[in-house]
């Protein structure tokens, strides 16, 4: 089968202005700068923690809304976390004096003998003397920031967990102990000291959950956003673990000043709530047990503040035994385009009733990619459930979700998905190809570039990541890029498809000649090979036989979804087979009466005159319209330009060209006779 994105796309939603959104964050007053550790896999003698990668993760993109600049590592041994401790200092005394200094750290920590230490990965530590070698003192970071003379000091320690180490430390103790930081300063601790802390059962920790939603909510001052921190994860963990601050600040300080403040940036007025009642409905659900309720509010709420809280309860419900003893419920799909019929949705009963309800049964279910996509996400959020999944197993299962949601067209859906299971496991390139898949076919092709980007980084050498990101290129106008990429994957590995989508690229840039020499190896490759671009390209070349044969065989897998039909009729008229044409469209018109493909056989078959077929192009939705009117430009044109009405034709091929729908044939064949008729032919 053709890779899906070089089949004619339908109703593409374009999504516009995110960047530029990013590009117009005004500069705060005081410099900002934050260092990010998550401490995870510690191997066989301490055991991989579950979630302080993610939580790094999060806490990354909060305080990036939140105007600072970054420095994230994860994973990180004694020498990687000196490293970046030693280029924080840096940073912090480059910036000067009004900078606002951060540390947050999620891993494992211990106190020995009344100091605080942060265990980094593959650290040997057997014996209370090891520590101080192999591990880092939190002094460390504060001496840094005191050295920088900080004007504001935070140090976040999400690191309170049990102790790993060998039992009978003498002077190890449980949790964390009290550190006395320098005036100007603020040290939050996700349980109070000497206390134990849990990963919780979400993707993240209920603590950096909580502390990620409260930094990005505006006009909280810091010591309100911890009150708001400390309640959250009370709630959350039943009472049983409560985070505790100590502070020695001169001034208030907010994280994300409240929207009218000129300073606060694009990103975080984006996150202040847009409705008065949000809190309110949060407050009434916050302790619920019922999903649903959770669900609404992220209905309700997509970007509210408490849109994390809500998606991790909502995780730790659907985990629990109660909820693990029936399949959870399927998403209903996305709502379909204006103009597009929607498919009758199968009863819920016929989707569940078979899937079994036991996660280890599920599983296999949910890795079948021949089972129906509905019956996939049921089986695969019931694999998640199993007790006991490493973040790979887990980032497995959800990246068969992102999957499953591609397959219904669910591309919101499929995108959350994907860039869940990037988190929980960022090594496979799987994911980042799958995100790739969905923002193309939302239309999000600078994003989706970004993320097929990710997966070559990760596998350079998989020629379908650079087919695909080539048509990104392509759909974001840069041809030259699109065959850049095809070039390389062609490189790698020969086929029909990326010959022919060779081709259908050298079109685009103008290299007619190219376009039909890489179309004749294409066919040459593989005889049976069909799609829609190849056969504009034989259309052009005048290859009618090979075009007529291709059609018959797309025609005969019951592909191409009547465009087939349509550049077939166009071919017997040119030939001057009218009837044969007419019989040809009249027969295909019993399959599409009510689709936009039904309305060019009308007009070709002369039941819509020119103005109708126009007017028929202006209904849907935005986006339709601009797909329709290119295409019913260029048909107009091409038989302006078969009548030898060059000024007319061009008139037609001119405004094809104005919807820059650039992956489409009809556009790159107006492209290909405008050029004709400029040159005099």
């Amino acid at each position: 089968m053709p890779n899906p994105l070089f089949a004619k796309t339908i109703a593409i939603a374009l999504a516009m202005g995110l960047s530029l959104l990013a590009n117009q964050s005004p500069a705060r007053a005081e410099p900002r700068v934050a260092l990010v550790i998550g401490n995870a896999d510690y191997g066989s003698e301490m055991g991989r923690l579950p979630n302080p990668a993610r939580d790094a993760a999060l806490m990354e993109e909060s305080l990036s809304a939140a105007g600072f600049e970054v420095i994230a590592i994860t994973n990180a041994d004694q020498k990687a976390m000196k490293r970046a401790i030693s280029d924080f200092g840096k940073r912090l005394t480059a910036a000067g004096p009004d900078v606002t200094a951060l540390f947050y750290y999620s891993g494992h920590g211990l106190q020995v003998a009344g100091e605080n230490y942060l265990i980094p990965i593959q650290a040997q530590i057997t014996a209370e003397a090891d520590v101080d070698l192999e591990a880092v003192s939190a002094d460390t970071i504060l001496k840094q920031m005191q050295f920088a003379s900080a004007r504001v000091n935070i140090i976040i320690l999400d690191a309170c967990r049990n102790n790993p180490l060998p039992r009978g430390f003498r002077s190890a103790q449980m949790g964390l102990a009290r550190m006395e930081a320098p005036r100007g300063s603020f040290v939050a601790y996700s349980t109070a000291p000497g206390e134990v802390a849990t990963d919780g059962s979400g993707q993240n920790s209920p603590y950096t959950a909580a502390l990620a939603a409260a930094i990005t909510k505006p006009g909280l001052s810091i010591e309100e956003a911890f009150r708001t921190v400390r309640g959250s994860v009370l709630t959350e963990t039943g009472n049983t673990q409560t985070p505790w601050e100590s502070s020695s600040l001169t001034a208030p300080f907010f994280f994300t000043p409240a929207s009218q403040n000129p300073s606060v940036p694009v990103a975080a007025v984006a996150a202040a709530p847009q409705d008065p009642h949000e809190e309110t409905f949060w407050n009434s659900i916050k302790d619920s047990e019922n999903p649903a309720d959770f669900e609404a509010y992220l209905e309700q709420y997509p970007k509210g503040s408490f849109v994390r809280l809500a998606r991790n309860r909502l995780a730790l419900l659907s985990t629990t035994p109660a909820a693990r003893s029936e399949p959870p419920p399927v998403e209903a799909p996305a709502e379909p385009d204006a103009g597009v019929a929607a498919e009758e949705e199968p009863p819920q009963a016929a989707i569940t009733t078979d899937v079994p309800g036991d996660p280890e049964a599920a599983a296999d279910l949910c890795w079948d990619d021949g089972v129906e996509p509905e019956k996939r996400l049921v089986a695969c959020r019931t694999a998640l459930g199993k007790d006991g999944l490493d973040d790979i197993a887990k980032a497995d299962f959800t990246g068969e979700i992102g999957q499953a949601h591609n397959d219904l067209t669910e591309y919101r859906e499929a995108m959350d998905a994907y860039r869940t299971a990037m988190k929980l496991d960022p090594t496979a390139p799987a994911y980042p190809a799958g995100l790739g898949l969905a923002l193309s076919m939302s239309g999000k092709y600078p994003e989706a570039i970004d993320a097929y980007t990710k997966a070559l980084d990760l596998d350079p050498n998989n020629v379908w990541n650079l087919y695909n990101r080539g048509f990104a290129h392509l759909n974001s106008g840069d041809a030259a890029k699109a065959g850049a990429d095809l070039d390389q994957a062609l490189a790698l590995d020969e086929n029909f498809e990326l010959l022919a989508a060779r081709g259908f690229v050298a079109l685009a840039e103008g290299k007619d000649q190219l376009a039909t020499d890489f179309t004749s190896r294409a066919i040459a490759y593989d005889p049976d090979g069909y799609n829609v671009q190849s056969i504009a390209v034989l259309y052009l070349a005048e290859r009618d036989q090979d075009a007529i044969a291709m059609i018959e065989r797309m025609v005969g897998d019951g592909q191409g979804y009547g465009y087939g039909e349509i550049w077939h009729g166009l071919l017997l008229s040119r030939q001057e087979k009218t009837e044969a044409a007419q019989t040809l469209l009249t027969q295909a018109l019993e399959s599409h009466r009510e689709d936009w493909p039904g309305m060019l056989m009308r007009w070709m078959l002369g039941k819509y005159d020119d103005a109708t077929l126009l007017s028929k192009a202006r209904e849907g939705s935005r986006q339709d319209v601009r797909n329709q009117l290119c295409e019913a430009h260029f048909y107009l044109g091409e038989r302006s330009y078969r009548a030898g009405q060059k000024a007319e034709a061009q008139t037609h091929f001119t405004a094809a060209l104005s919807s820059k729908v650039y992956g489409y044939s009809e556009y790159q064949a107006a492209g290909a006779y405008l050029r004709r008729l400029t040159a005099g032919d």
